[in-house]
């Protein structure tokens, strides 16, 4: 072969190679566009949903934070069915990375946080099954170590002329409160199938479920809890029968008035009216009797000795609280029954007897795996309480 034509078949093969060399990184370039596309397209058929889902639903349609708290609903009601889908679990965390504007969390907080259109479901259920929340005054506080500042009163006043001197007051006195903190939990759990089932509501049996747990495990230590990795309860300190000007009494322990009735585990009409009058009238105003079940029925039946009529006179309208004594009475089942030495009755101002805090959001963590054909749902929240005014409730106890 003669060099000239061996050197153009060398020229030819590069070229080749060449070409081959250019055209593969178009393809690979081609195929990279081609894979973003997919991806974008994915997106967008994704909002294209999200938003023919809002269309067909006009609640969604409102401001930009109803728009948000809706679809954060959905999303995590979608990972709740399925808390092993990757998908699931993907759409979840990219929006709550995204919505700075909700107070939520990521996995790495160990669980998601619950949206706030269902928290507000879950605190609805909670007053549905306790009154506790709509009693005691409930605080949202940033810390665990976190202090109130309680005026006891005794500031004082004076009167002067236009000219007169004007000489120092009494200031008031202020007592310090140290709320208890714990955590507050339920872990309900329902069957695989159920959670197949798209008729399931599982958002509703969720919020259901946590919120009749968590009321009545706040009842119980908002009326007696030992305040250790709990609030501190009402009856912690054991009530005393020292009235609120006979002397000091300890920063928790409230007062109790003794029932009259001779007979042990009773409760009579004149004991009640005690009751009532015993609290200070800065308090009775706003003030409301508890008791559970078992101890209304028995007062239910209690009668006016001249005129044989119930002292306990239904509400006058639906929606209206009975009321005792001229007073609204509410049902807190945690309550004492009527026993002898019981606390089985309380009258007074609950808001400013009693501070609850919550310390952190609702978080959830899902746990499809320890128990084969069941998904548990582990939710909880950091809640503290502690007594405020020590005035402001007194408590019945019986002989």
């Amino acid at each position: 072969m003669s060099p000239e034509l061996k050197k153009l078949m060398e020229e030819n093969v590069e070229s080749v190679e060449e070409f081959k060399r250019h055209h593969l990184k178009k393809v690979e370039e081609l195929d990279k566009d081609v894979a973003e596309l997919d991806e974008d397209s994915k997106q967008l058929f994704e909002r294209v949903e999200m938003l023919e889902a809002k269309a067909s639903n006009p609640t969604l349609v409102g401001g930009g934070a109803n728009r948000e708290q809706h679809e954060h609903k959905k999303l995590f009601t979608d990972w709740v069915r399925k808390p092993r889908g990757a998908e699931e679990n993907r759409k979840l965390s990219e929006f709550e990375s995204h919505a700075k504007s909700l107070s939520i969390g990521t996995p790495a907080d160990s669980g998601y946080s619950v949206p706030e259109i269902l928290l507000r479901e879950v605190e609805r259920f909670e007053r549905k099954f306790s009154p506790v929340r709509d009693l005691v005054n409930v605080v949202q506080v940033a810390s665990g170590d976190v202090r109130f500042l309680l005026d006891m009163g005794g500031a004082s006043s004076g009167w002067v002329a236009e000219a007169s001197s004007r000489t120092a007051t009494n200031t008031p006195t202020l007592r310090e409160i140290v709320p208890t903190f714990g955590e507050l939990y339920a872990y309900p759990q329902t069957t695989e199938w159920l959670l197949d089932d798209a008729m399931f509501p599982i958002d509703t049996w969720l919020a259901e479920s946590v919120a009749e747990a968590f009321a009545v495990a706040e009842g119980t230590a908002v009326i007696s809890g030992s305040g250790s990795s709990q609030p501190t309860g009402m009856t912690h300190t054991a009530p005393v029968s020292t009235a609120d000007d006979a002397g000091p009494r300890a920063a928790a322990a409230y007062q109790y008035v003794l029932g009259q009735d001779n007979s042990p585990a009773a409760v009579d009409a004149d004991s009640l009216i005690d009751l009532l009058y015993t609290v200070n009238s800065r308090y009775r105003s706003n003030g409301t009797f508890v008791m559970n079940s078992a101890t209304a029925g028995a007062i239910r039946k209690l009668k006016d000795g001249i005129t044989g009529a119930y002292v306990w006179q239904p509400g006058l309208s639906q929606g209206q609280p009975d009321r005792l004594l001229g007073y609204p009475v509410a049902i807190w089942e945690q309550m004492a029954d009527v026993a002898g030495g019981a606390l089985p009755v309380a009258f007074g101002d609950f808001r400013r007897a009693y501070t609850l805090c919550d310390r952190t959001p609702l978080r959830i963590t899902v746990d499809p795996y320890t128990s084969v054909g069941y998904t548990k749902y582990y939710v909880r929240r950091r809640v503290g309480g502690i007594v405020a005014n020590n005035d402001a409730v007194k408590f019945l106890k019986l002989l």
